[in-house]
């Protein structure tokens, strides 16, 4: 195996919500207003219980087979060529989500923390902190995240506080105005956001308790469709849907405007730095799951050999594949939901219709709530 650490459940489910959360509130809440407009936070709503779905596929498939990972199993299920053509195609995606992620900060740095700083040099410096976090394994990324979530629950609980005499509950009104229709659209983008739980098909096993890996599932989900939702309400219900909609970020605008007795304001600060370490984790963990994959499926000893040339890929794509804001809002409202499912939702189905038509694997799922 190549990986030897190992995590307890606590430690998954915190990563998976950073997983989720880290990107979902810097573009999410533009996308879902744009769509359903009042009705944005139905369609997050919509999204997380699709998400438990797609979550529980994943945990089925992955513990019908004990200790392989997402990796592996389409060779098992398909066939030397076919699997390992799929199990490629995972590790490419998971490398574009990385380069995604990649130019959704560096746009925002560049529009809103530091315009004068070329991109470059963003990119170079979060890319040699994440390869040496990546390098030291699954255990050291969950330590790290430890540090982190605690500070962001704390942080955005106080947030809430201090913008609550701001928000108004009528600006989320009428409900259904625009339609079902409306609804399920601005619901597309926050379904790959919160499908990227497939993550777990990587993590699961190397869980100290493996049958925990459906409550770690279902309790990553919830939380961070719970979040999810709060990004989207927090600036409706502050600006409305035609002013959410026009900003590229509505939470960052919407903590800039809290102000205290003239004294406790400018705290945009907190939103960046949420921002920027829950991506540095949400970078590492899809690095290690990158990098550990392409081992796997070169049958390699050692994956860390592999964590600076992909870094280096990384930040190449991310400097000209998505040179502006509106270059990905646009790729991540229209075509980031049909792309992204496909491998968070379509390949795992077909996998797992595959294994239950043939009876593969192990039938004992031993799964436990």
């Amino acid at each position: 195996m190549l990986e030897s650490g190992k995590i307890d459940s606590r430690q998954a489910i915190w990563l998976m919500i950073t997983l989720v959360i880290a990107t979902a509130g810097v573009y999410a809440p533009a996308v879902a207003v744009n769509a359903a407009r009042q009705d944005a936070w139905l369609s997050v709503i919509f999204a997380t219980l699709v998400a438990l779905f797609i979550a529980w596929m994943i945990v089925i498939l992955i513990l019908r087979f004990p200790g392989k990972t997402i990796f592996q199993i389409p060779e098992l299920v398909l066939g030397k060529v076919p699997g390992k053509i799929i199990a490629f195609l995972f590790v490419l995606w998971l490398i574009h989500i990385e380069i995604l992620v990649f130019s959704e900060f560096g746009n925002f740095m560049i529009s809103s923390v530091l315009p004068g700083t070329p991109m470059v040099v963003n990119h170079v410096v979060a890319a040699v902190m994440i390869a040496y976090i990546a390098r030291n394994g699954l255990e050291v990324i969950s330590r790290f995240n430890g540090l982190f979530l605690p500070f962001f629950l704390f942080s955005i609980t106080f947030l809430a506080l201090l913008a609550f005499k701001d928000m108004d509950p009528a600006r989320l009104l009428p409900v259904f105005d625009d339609g079902l229709a409306a609804i399920m659209k601005g619901s597309a983008a926050q379904i790959a956001w919160l499908g990227e739980v497939i993550a777990l098909a990587v993590i699961i096993p190397y869980l100290n308790k493996p049958g925990r890996a459906l409550r770690v599932a279902f309790l990553a989900t919830l939380v961070s469709g719970f979040i999810m939702t709060l990004n989207v309400v927090y600036p409706l219900a502050t600006f409305g849907p035609d002013l959410t909609a026009s900003f590229s970020y509505p939470i960052y605008n919407a903590v800039r405007i809290i102000s205290i007795a003239n004294f406790l304001e400018r705290l945009e600060a907190i939103p960046v730095v949420i921002w920027i370490t829950g991506g540095i984790i949400k970078v590492c963990l899809l690095r290690y799951a990158a990098v550990l994959g392409a081992a796997q499926c070169l049958e390699l000893e050692d994956y860390r050999p592999l964590v600076l040339p992909v870094g280096a890929v990384v930040v190449a794509g991310s400097l000209h594949m998505y040179q502006d804001v509106a270059a990905t809002v646009a790729f991540v409202s229209d075509v980031w939901p049909f792309y992204a499912l496909t491998f968070e939702a379509g390949l795992p189905l077909l996998l797992l219709v595959v294994v239950m038509v043939r009876g593969l694997g192990s039938k004992n799922k031993g799964t436990d709530l």
